[in-house]
């Protein structure tokens, strides 16, 4: 019933949806989901559609999350067509189990209540100015983010859904006291024994190599020779960060700029009401309602009174609290009444809106107020910085992209234009980039076929850093295989290496033979470990990592094993004895339960989503 006074006004419906899109933008981050008029569907989950655009989000969500991850190495990486189809197919599978999550909730009666929302958009702080929340902050970020209020109060409720879900399933998840020991005691094991190694480099210089050999190795292994293609070119930057220091905000500026916007620094005063509603469907309505007044003015309680007789069953329940509101929220009516009310405690008469007969109580305060100059004075002057930087970077662009155009074979003219210089690069391969050229966006333009081709001017290349820039293609040297002279060396190291780690372990296995025959004249030469840890570092770790992977023998005969570690060495361990760990219930404990919890959970989690794909109707299109 709270909902429908609630949008029976265009004013407030339009303030309750942007409440629900604050908390989603904030929960969801910007660009993980867009809307738009018709749209090509990607996937259907048990007939529920993921849309082009839902997909085209994700995924330049994830490319962010990767670029971040792996900084300068990212550029380098999306290269690789065929780790950008697996990103691709890690995201459409995301999406996928995130609507199967929702539809299993909805299904068994989950729901997110609109307190909770409320609530939740309260408390963020992207959408705060001097501490309160600030609709134009909100309505700006929505406006560059390219929401809709729907698809925003949609996703925020999904979001909040699928997260109840999770930590549902994996707040079930406990660890035994038994299986904490038993990883203590295997953590605290140690073990003793013996190594020889058989060091790579002592037997390069026995390797003979024919031409044969190398030849061979050549023409197998082609596509390890491969010249990546490369490209020089010559371009034009401008920059916003360069920009940043010839913009100068006088005092005056700011202090008119305050003046001139001060609603925006202002608080609107806040009450918190309660009430009793009597539909006008029911018999008798408006004598009810008075029937109700007459006893809150005898003294009787008004929760008590709201539960009796009002038909807004919601809000009776907890005493026809209707939490906070401001002026306009409400139906006309309803809130000019409200909004008479003088001091806390007060009741009104009986009103009548459109839904029927209100009583309305005060129950709390918040005054409005301005928020002083002096504590805004320094985000004012951002504000008017990043203005005048917008204005003036527009103004440089257009006439960067005009004479860039105008003059498509030279980009003299622009730079001269636009204050800049033309810089040239050396001849580069796309994952070797200067680092004003890494952006994945720049180089999907300069190794396009038509900059290449007709090597003329480009168009304007915005990147996510706040970066116009314009590049010509000047040379070019497509992917070839190098020719075998100029490799020959590399395969000579790489055949030298091969066949010395196979002497190096051909060593290592008689050794191994020996010693377990009781050879004496190894003794000199072995490493000898006691009651070692698998943390040491004392010892090589390929050796240490060997030596717990070892099951002891049931004897007393050492276990011995010969093998080849990852620097090209190779060596045999003989294991002489394991010595079981001691263990108890103390710190270190707590942390081994947390961690055993939180990967049970995660197994349980994803068993959980199998679980619910072999179920589901999947299909889904090629990406």
């Amino acid at each position: 019933m709270l909902e429908r006074i609630r949008e029976g006004s265009q004013s407030f419906a339009a303030k309750a949806v942007l409440v629900l899109i604050i908390l989603t933008f904030a929960l969801a981050g910007v660009g993980s989901y867009v809307t738009g008029g018709a749209d090509t569907t990607v996937a259907e989950v048990n007939g529920a559609e993921i849309t082009q655009t839902e997909y085209d989000r994700a995924y330049e969500n994830e490319r962010s999350r990767l670029q971040e991850q792996f900084g300068d190495m990212f550029d380098a990486i999306s290269s690789d067509p065929g780790y950008m189809k697996t990103v691709r197919a890690n995201v459409m599978n995301q999406l996928i189990e995130q609507r199967l999550l929702i539809q299993y909730a909805q299904d068994h009666g989950m729901r997110i209540s609109a307190a909770q929302v409320k609530q939740e958009i309260r408390d963020i702080p992207a959408f705060r100015t001097a501490g309160q929340f600030d609709n134009d902050v909100y309505l700006m970020a929505l406006r560059n983010a390219g929401y809709t209020p729907e698809s925003f109060a949609n996703l925020m409720q999904n979001d909040l859904l699928r997260n109840q879900l999770l930590q549902a399933l994996a707040g079930s998840e406990f660890a035994l006291d038994s299986e904490i020991l038993a990883i203590l005691r295997l953590q605290e094991q140690t073990r003793s024994g013996g190594y020889l190694v058989a060091r790579n480099a002592d037997f390069i210089d026995q390797v003979e190599l024919s031409e044969e050999e190398i030849t061979q190795y050549y023409e197998s292994n082609s596509q390890a020779f491969q010249a990546p293609e490369r490209i020089k070119v010559e371009y034009v930057e401008l920059s916003k960060a360069d920009l940043m220091s010839d913009i100068e905000i006088a005092d005056e500026e700011v202090r008119a700029f305050y003046d001139n916007r001060i609603d925006q620094y202002r608080t609107e005063e806040e009450r918190r009401l309660s009430h009793i509603l009597v539909e006008h469907g029911t018999e008798n309505a408006e004598q009810k309602a008075q029937q109700a007044l007459a006893e809150l003015r005898d003294g009787a309680d008004f929760a008590d009174v709201a539960q009796t007789y009002s038909d807004d069953t919601f809000s009776a329940e907890v005493g026809g609290d209707l939490e906070w509101v401001e002026r306009g929220m409400m139906d006309e009516d309803f809130d000019q009444a409200a909004f008479e009310l003088e001091n806390v405690g007060d009741v009104s008469d009986v009103v009548e809106t459109s839904f029927g007969y209100h009583i309305i109580k005060l129950t709390d305060l918040r005054p409005g107020s301005v928020t002083p100059f002096e504590e805004v004075a320094d985000e004012v002057r951002q504000q008017l910085v990043e203005q005048q930087l917008e204005d003036r970077y527009f103004q440089l662009q257009q006439q960067l992209a005009e004479v860039s155009f105008e003059q498509p074979d030279t980009l003299a003219p622009a730079a001269e234009a636009i204050g800049e210089q033309v810089r040239t690069t050396d001849l580069f391969a796309r994952n070797r980039a200067p680092t004003p050229l890494s952006d994945d966006v720049i180089l999907n333009n300069i190794f396009s076929e038509n900059l290449i081709d007709e090597r003329l001017n480009s168009d304007i290349i915005e990147t996510s850093d706040d970066r116009s820039l314009v590049v010509r293609v000047l040379e070019h040297e497509p992917q070839h295989t190098r020719e075998r002279a100029e490799v020959r060396d590399q395969i000579e190291q790489q055949l030298r290496t091969e066949k010395a780690q196979q002497m190096a372990l051909e060593q290592a296995q008689q050794w191994q033979q020996q010693w377990a025959e009781g050879g004496s004249e190894l003794d000199d030469q072995v490493v000898w470990f006691d009651s070692i840890t698998m943390n040491t570092q004392e010892h090589p770790r390929g050796v240490v990592r060997n030596v717990f992977q070892m099951a002891p023998n049931a004897g007393d005969e050492p276990a011995m094993k010969a093998v080849e570690l990852s620097n090209g060495d190779a060596v045999v361990i003989a294991l002489t004895q394991v010595t079981p760990g001691n263990a108890e219930l103390d710190e270190q404990a707590d942390q081994i339960r947390q961690q055993l919890s939180n990967r049970q959970a995660q197994v349980i989690l994803q068993a959980f989503i199998d679980t619910l794909k072999e179920d589901a109707d999947i299909t889904r299109k090629d990406i």
